[in-house]
């Protein structure tokens, strides 16, 4: 199913898009244009019964998309992959998020990301810096989108932990991954043509001598001041939504 046809998600505010209502106007612990945006864009998928979004893939996502699984089989013991599930919060029934991978032993969620190079490299240093320094800060002021979608999916499961998931397949994986499109059985097959057709050059992989790695795990506790600040926001917003 597309996620635009998801019923739990159309008119409901989620994990993906939840850091446009951490936006704050003039004053203080008002809403600022994103924030009021995307309540307003919600409000009309409520109303239209549909999502405002037409579904269209970029390359990117398509990457990304097709190498999640493969990123799953690479992870340790204890992981469940959920393939996307989308849970609602037990509390408030207007949030949701789209869920990557549980570890309820370790109380973690996970989220992978499949980054261009220049994000790749952007994101991987960042949450390198916060693990020396043991400090998320960082990660939530330069790239908000990824860190509340982390935490929002931490306060609907209840867990403990944040565990942001970077990866890049290296050079030497191009081949095994363009044979599993060529195998695999795909919905949509014409959308994940690119990777069996491109060029070695057209596609995000690293050099099997790079300085990254291909896989990089992070993990962090959950900022629980930050959780309960992103609770607040979202039951705001759901007064404005649901009157």
């Amino acid at each position: 199913m597309s996620i635009t046809e998801n019923k739990l998600r159309i008119g409901n505010f989620t994990s993906s898009e939840i850091y446009k209502l951490m936006t704050e106007g003039k004053t203080k612990g008002t809403f600022g244009k994103p924030a009021l945006t995307y309540i307003q864009e919600k409000i009309y998928e409520r109303k239209l019964k549909r999502s405002l979004d037409v579904e269209a893939s970029s390359k990117a996502m398509l990457w990304g998309s097709f190498l999640e699984p493969r990123v799953h089989n690479l992870l340790p013991l204890g992981w469940e992959h959920k393939f996307d599930e989308t849970v609602v919060h037990p509390k408030y029934n207007f949030w949701c998020g789209s869920i990557d991978n549980v570890n309820k032993t370790e109380k973690s969620v996970g989220d992978t990301k499949c980054l261009q190079p220049k994000k790749f490299c952007e994101v991987v240093d960042c949450l390198t810096k916060c693990q020396e320094l043991n400090d998320i800060s960082l990660f939530r002021d330069e790239h908000p989108d990824k860190y509340w979608q982390l935490l929002s999916n931490a306060c609907i499961l209840g867990m403990d932990y944040i565990v942001p998931i970077i990866y890049m397949p290296y050079e030497s994986e191009l081949e095994e991954i363009r044979a599993e499109v060529e195998n695999a059985d795909l919905e949509e097959p014409w959308k994940y043509r690119f990777i069996t057709e491109s060029l070695k050059c057209e596609l995000a992989y690293l050099p099997d001598d790079s300085e990254y790695k291909n896989l990089n795990i992070f993990r962090f506790e959950l900022n629980k001041t930050d959780a309960l600040l992103l609770e607040q926001r979202v039951i705001e917003a759901g007064v404005l939504l649901c009157t």
